[in-house]
């Protein structure tokens, strides 16, 4: 008898297909002999198809026949209506992601529920987007290898510029990637832009301010040629978008322009040694913009650009030179890495605003939150959250403080709450928190509601809750 195929419902644009990669990789080695099956947008995955792990791929109006079928596993990545119909019918020993069940939407899985959970509270999380899709995979926290090749540039002289993303507060404009161009043909590199259909007239006009229309590529290739000229490039500079984390999976160098609406540790280029730029601003990371204007973007110049990207080409694996010829101002550059436990880091570059955009609150809050998720799923991971938690005191003595008094608070709320046999909190509950403590109240809320309120999981919640308080606790002994 043939072996049950396994099912990865991932209906999203191409980035989030090409960061589904690992997590094939993953469910390969586990269930070795499989056959592994892929629902995605044709759009995407007939040009991906040659680049992508060795998969079957179906269009998302197969759904419906999935659905009927028995897997070893089935793992919905996609918050549409027809993906959480196709988990709910499915037979499979193992189940994760959103599930449309008779009496309502049921999440499987620990990290599934809290990748959900960070929909408009995404502040403070530290984890990658392609990680939480492959941790609940297993019990303990071991990722293992993305299967990203090492970034290596082509030795050509050629440098990708990709113009566009999903909406322009995340891309710079065509007289910022003109004045770019021009730099770099300045010390002696050739530029390409880079785009599809929808970056032909910003293609264009940078080519025509650059002074460069033998550069212009944009709506000129299709995605495997796009990929061709890829490889052939010394680096990419690119925004956040489906052909960074393309070349990304290439192994070709990036520098991500980190701008507008995203947050670097949820999806920037994930193999070890990429590099990101962002803003040096405390708000750098959110998922919509509040501000009269976008001052993380506005950061960004294109001198500041030219000088990162000509140090990363003199020396990749060095950008000291930044340090000699003073800093980025405004901004921050990180190298992409990964920590002990196989997760996505973002270490700071030698520039002096790196070193202390490591050390700030932000940072270190998105490091103790992800110890503390880590250590609720794996008791084993304790200590990793201790340590964090007294990095962060020792350098935010009062935040920490007022951190221990809200998950308190948050404990005897939802204790009071059990009590009384409440089944249900109110719709304001995570939001009406401080924003250092939302991500948890945050997480517990849609937990609880996933649990339908029902003893057990008010159990859970304050066990969890307790579990960290005991942290605080034992942090002052």
């Amino acid at each position: 008898m043939s072996a049950d195929p396994l099912l990865v419902l991932q209906l999203q644009r191409m980035g989030d297909l090409i960061l589904t990669f690992p997590l094939l990789l993953a469910l390969k080695k586990r269930w070795p002999g499989h056959p592994l099956w892929v629902a995605a947008e044709p759009q995407f995955f007939q040009e991906l198809m040659p680049l992508a792990p060795e998969v079957v791929f179906f269009p998302p109006s197969h759904c419906s026949t999935l659905a009927r079928g028995t897997y070893a596993a089935v793992i919905n990545l996609s918050g549409r209506p027809e993906a959480a119909a196709c988990l709910a019918g499915a037979t499979a020993a193992l189940k994760l992601g959103p599930a449309a069940l008779p009496d309502g939407l049921h999440i499987h899985g620990y990290w599934q529920l809290y990748r959900a959970a960070l929909t408009q509270n995404n502040r403070h999380n530290a984890f990658h987007w392609s990680d939480l899709y492959r941790l609940d995979l297993d019990p303990t926290i071991r990722p293992g290898q993305t299967g990203h090749i090492l970034p290596q540039g082509a030795g050509s002289g050629r440098v990708g510029l990709v113009l566009g993303a999903s909406e322009a507060a995340k891309h710079p404009d065509a007289l910022f990637w003109a004045r770019l161009a021009w730099r770099l043909t300045t010390a002696g590199i050739m530029p390409l832009f880079l785009g599809g259909k929808a970056e032909q007239a910003l293609g264009q006009e940078a080519a025509r301010l650059a002074r460069l229309p033998q550069a212009n590529l944009c709506g000129r290739l299709p995605l495997r040629e796009v990929a061709a000229v890829l490889r052939g490039l010394d680096l990419c500079i690119t925004p956040d978008t489906g052909p960074m984390h393309l070349a990304d999976w290439l192994g070709v160098p990036v520098l991500n322009l980190s701008m507008g609406p995203v947050h670097a540790r949820e999806t920037g280029p994930t193999a070890p040694g990429q590099w990101v730029l962002r803003a040096a601003m405390s708000c750098v990371g959110c998922w919509q913009c509040r501000r009269s204007k976008l001052y993380c973007k506005q950061a960004f110049t294109p001198a500041a650009v030219a000088r990162a990207a000509l140090a990363i080409l003199e020396n990749p694996r060095d950008v000291r030179l930044l340090s000699r010829t003073g800093p980025l101002s405004g901004l921050s550059l990180y190298r992409t890495g990964r920590d002990a436990l196989g997760l996505y880091r973002l270490e700071a570059s030698e520039d002096r605003e790196g070193r202390g955009a490591a050390i700030s609150c932000r940072f270190l809050l998105e490091d103790f939150w992800q110890a503390a998720f880590l250590f609720l799923y794996d008791p084993s991971l304790r200590p990793l959250a201790r340590q964090r938690l007294a990095t962060l005191r020792s350098a935010f003595p009062p935040l920490v403080q007022r951190l221990g008094a809200g998950l308190t608070r948050l404990c005897t709320h939802c204790a009071a709450a059990f009590k009384h046999h409440s089944e249900s909190l109110s719709a304001d509950f995570w939001r009406a928190e401080a924003p250092l403590l939302r991500l948890f109240a945050g997480h517990t809320h849609m937990f609880l509601q996933n649990a339908d309120f029902s003893a057990q999981g008010w159990q859970t919640a304050i066990d969890r809750l307790t579990a960290l308080c005991d942290l605080f606790a034992s942090e002052t002994e």
